[in-house]
């Protein structure tokens, strides 16, 4: 039986992990529409395979969204599936010193525009038997990310967004996840590359050579954990976060487990209290009583 094709709509598609994206769902028969902010990225993903059409819109400008959103409502009936992979690291350094413009770019692009995108195909996506959002962790959304913390922070609030909409549309048969990436070499750390090594912190700068040269993850391990989210196989899982990486979504036991996963607070954005830690732990002794 040949696998169901679907309409994929990914922001950011003309670079990175959104371009990677697109050009292996449109190989594979689906029907692919990507946006970004640069016409000539968008075309050298589009001109590859004819399943792939490409629209300019920066998605943190609501009139440029709902432009787009009408493009694509005059050429498909539904959405089945919306990436959201548009991102920037933006202003690099300790936040004091970071230009504030590009701060809040950074919230603008990363957090906004996802907001944005979601709210305004909704419609569209909810036309479509299929009804899945999938948006894109990083960097600082579960642990201090020091001087880039416009991207950890709009990272962060990416999760709480998606466990949050996960929430509101489960009523609506939506599915709603985020993945951890990991360390990928796409073309966001060249913001690093081209930054002041006192603004980046000579650790991390060093710590991201090394990884554009010998150690980041595999682009493949990314395309194939958002292509396990997209297919039915990851049917009833919502509100998590899932590490392409280092999570089992790939395993069998991961797969017959779903339903567990989807009741418990595994894979989500949680504070840890004293209930969480080891019951002979000297702070749970000293501040439980």
């Amino acid at each position: 039986m040949r696998a169901k094709k679907y309409t994929i709509l990914i922001t950011g598609g003309g670079t990175g992990i959104g371009a990677s994206l697109a050009t292996d769902l449109g190989a594979n028969g689906n029907k692919v529409i990507i946006c970004g902010r640069r016409a000539e990225k968008l075309e050298a993903v589009t001109k590859q395979n004819e399943n792939i059409c490409g629209f300019k819109c920066d998605v943190s400008k609501e009139a440029e969204v709902v432009l787009f959103k009408r493009h694509v409502s005059e050429r498909f009936l539904c959405i089945d599936v919306l990436i959201n992979a548009a991102g920037l690291f933006g202003s690099i350094g300790r936040f004091d010193k970071t230009d504030s413009k590009q701060w809040r770019e950074t919230i603008d692009v990363n957090l906004f525009g996802t907001y944005l995108i979601t709210k305004h195909f909704l419609d569209l996506l909810l036309k479509s038997e299929v009804k899945k959002i999938i948006n894109m962790s990083g960097g600082g959304a579960f642990n201090s990310f020091p001087n880039y913390s416009a991207y950890a922070v709009s990272k962060a609030a990416v999760v709480r967004f998606t466990e949050n909409i996960a929430e509101e549309l489960a009523e609506l048969g939506v599915q709603v996840n985020c993945v951890a990436p990991g360390f990928v070499a796409t073309e966001i750390h060249k913001a690093t590359i081209d930054a002041d090594k006192d603004k980046v912190g000579n650790n991390f700068y060093e710590f991201t050579l090394n990884k554009l040269r010998e150690g980041a993850v595999p682009m493949d391990v990314v395309v194939n954990c958002v292509k396990f989210l997209i297919s039915p196989h990851s049917n009833g899982l919502s509100g998590k976060t899932i590490s392409a990486s280092f999570d089992k979504w790939d395993s069998e036991e991961f797969r017959n487990s779903i339903d567990k996963i989807s009741k418990s607070e595994l894979f989500t954005m949680k504070r840890i209290n004293l209930r969480n830690l080891d019951e002979k732990d000297e702070l749970r002794g000293k501040l439980g009583k």
